[in-house]
């Protein structure tokens, strides 16, 4: 019995660090790719006068956006590689804990009988609220 626990434990476990490593790993190296080129920089400026308002920098869009529509994970691999200081890390974790994984969790909700529109709304104005207010409060 304890064999098989720890076997279907194990597995279970690859499943998962399996998933991550595909998620971020790739999104890791792309937004270093666009950090090395100089396109992220580009993107940066685009996003910039919306990223300033809750308190980081525009090139943190990738990752807020990655979280937004992918995962959590997608959203770390992408925030990693930008070096944010504890404020704006802080920021961004409360901001997608707020609004992340958007699609799937707004149909699974819209499945369940909620108003999928007014849900993502909320989320999303929720996020940028929460994540702004912190950004003004941080000491």
């Amino acid at each position: 019995m304890f064999l098989n626990t720890l076997s279907s434990g194990f597995k279970n476990g690859v499943k998962v660090s399996y998933k991550m490593i595909i998620y971020t790993f790739p999104l890791y190296i792309l937004v270093d790719i666009l950090k090395q080129s100089g396109l992220l920089a580009k993107i940066g400026l685009i996003c910039s006068p919306i990223m300033k308002l809750i308190g980081l920098p525009g090139e943190a869009a990738i990752g807020i956006i990655s979280g937004m529509t992918l995962n959590m994970y997608a959203a770390i691999a992408a925030l990693v590689p930008l070096h944010l200081n504890t404020k704006e890390m802080t920021i961004a974790g409360l901001f997608l804990g707020l609004a992340h994984n958007l699609f799937i969790e707004t149909a699974v909700l819209s499945r369940a009988g909620a108003n999928g529109v007014l849900i993502l709304f909320v989320r999303i104005v929720g996020a940028l609220i929460a994540a702004g207010v912190l950004n003004l409060v941080w000491i």
